[in-house]
């Protein structure tokens, strides 16, 4: 008997433990509620998980979260219910979120610029693949990067970054895009891709190819991407087209199906086209030390250049756009910056007639929307980032520097005080390559009076 009840109390406590393991595998971003709650929706998780077959670690999570409010208040069992109809109601809106068929994950790393790169990529991935294809995009900013990929056929939902790691494995396939595209090589699932979509191992052959010579350039991204920039230039490649180029995917153009409305503008007083937008600003998760980074254009040069754009075009009022980073430039007609959200934001780059910047991400989503640009550049190559259409202002000293050095982003490499290339920038040319690609102004009617020829006297 003492035998059998300590055997039945083993199995017990091997059974706990195996219970307590199970529970432990349950992706640990889910315990980090403080962050995720903030980005991950429960309906999304439990849809997950149900579509997994994972009802068990869906009732662990539950057990686990009840006292964490993550997914809501109230014993267990409550909230296993709540999150179970949440789920419910989510696949009903959404039937075709739940059918079978290659899924894959894409984390992009960088900023705003990088997600519409991207965007285009997965555009093009999306029609070379066919239709039953689905994605989820990892980003640092998903409720402000999900825009750019609603209108991509397959796209499933964009996700914070931080959870990446741990959804991977459940994918068919995943990919990582930044200044390079690459493969999850750990995580491709070869034999089912081999039976359904061998299409997809084409991808990968052609990107394991493409890494032959450029890996320490992957492997040291971004420390050595200015290197990299120069060495791709010479090649004839440029920053918006070369993911296609080492995916192996042709590229569908600039242009990329975004929700926005260019009669937005109008709630701020605007008429499409009759206006331009500048920016001064810059990716505020890239910490920096100093208050303003190298790439930024002196404020008083922006101030001329406005001015020069309304002695010559006083029919088109400047607005300045923008969000917490950047100073008020004197002489905008409206100031718009840090009062608008992302998305009015787009809607009046949309209805803008041209932007004027430095190398930002506006301007890759000046390009995605049909707007021409003039860009200044400063430490950044220009023959990398510049879009052919755009007028690309180079400096007239030095420049090209970015990772030269770990901090060329708050000071510059060479050690001058103030960076020299964007103070080197010249008013008079960034006014007239300006005003080259503006549209003519409109030809002023004369009044009565003035059209009245005068008396010739014999």
């Amino acid at each position: 008997m003492n035998n059998d009840a300590g055997a039945t109390g083993l199995l017990h406590v091997r059974r706990r433990r195996a219970r307590e393991r199970r529970v432990s595998r349950a992706p640990r971003w889910l315990m980090r509620c403080g962050e995720l709650a903030k980005t991950v929706t429960p309906a999304k998780i439990v849809l997950y998980l149900l579509r997994k077959g994972k009802a068990a670690m869906l009732r662990n999570i539950a057990r686990r979260l009840a006292g964490s409010g993550f997914l809501g208040a109230g014993p267990p069992a409550a909230v296993t219910r709540r999150a179970l109809a949440a789920a419910q109601d989510l696949s009903d809106a959404e039937p075709a979120r739940l059918t079978a068929g290659v899924i894959y994950g894409v984390l992009i790393t960088g900023g705003l610029g990088d997600a519409l790169v991207a965007a285009r990529l997965l555009r093009d991935v999306q029609i070379m693949l066919g239709p039953g294809r689905q994605f989820d995009v990892y980003f640092q900013a998903p409720n402000v990067a999900e825009s750019f990929f609603a209108k991509i056929p397959g796209f499933r939902a964009c996700i914070h970054a931080n959870c990446f790691e741990a959804a991977v494995p459940f994918y068919d396939f995943a990919l990582t895009v930044n200044q390079f595209v690459t493969f999850k090589n750990e995580y491709i699932r070869r034999g089912q891709l081999l039976k359904n979509d061998p299409r997809v191992l084409k991808l990968f052959g052609q990107v394991q190819f493409a890494r032959v010579t450029i890996e320490k350039y992957i492997l040291d991204h971004p420390f050595l991407d200015g290197a990299f920039a120069d060495l791709a230039v010479r090649k004839g490649f440029q920053r918006h087209t070369f993911l296609h180029e080492m995916l192996g995917v042709p590229y569908g153009g600039d242009r990329l199906e975004l929700e926005v409305n260019p009669q937005g503008c109008q709630k701020f007083g605007l008429l499409p086209k009759q206006y331009i937008t500048i920016h001064d600003g810059w990716d505020a998760n890239f910490k920096i030390a100093a208050s303003r980074p190298t790439k930024a254009i002196p404020v008083a040069t922006l101030a001329e250049i406005v001015a020069g754009l309304k002695q010559a075009r006083p029919d088109l009022a400047i607005v300045q756009i923008g969000g917490k980073t950047g100073k008020i430039i004197p002489g905008v007609d409206h100031n718009l910056k840090a009062q608008t959200t992302f998305a009015q934001s787009m809607d009046i780059l949309a209805g803008s007639c041209l932007h004027i910047d430095s190398e930002s991400g506006l301007v890759h989503l000046a390009a995605c929307l049909g707007v021409k640009c003039t860009v200044l550049f400063g430490p950044t190559n220009a023959a990398w980032f510049g879009y052919p259409q755009n007028a690309n202002i180079l400096p007239k000293q030095c420049g090209n520097c970015w990772w030269s050095t770990d901090t060329w982003m708050e000071a510059c490499p060479i050690g001058h005080e103030q960076p020299v290339c964007t103070a080197s920038i010249r008013v008079k040319e960034v006014v007239e390559r300006s005003l080259a690609l503006l549209e003519p102004a409109p030809a002023r009617r004369l009044h009565p009076a003035e059209s009245r020829a005068e008396p010739v006297e014999a």
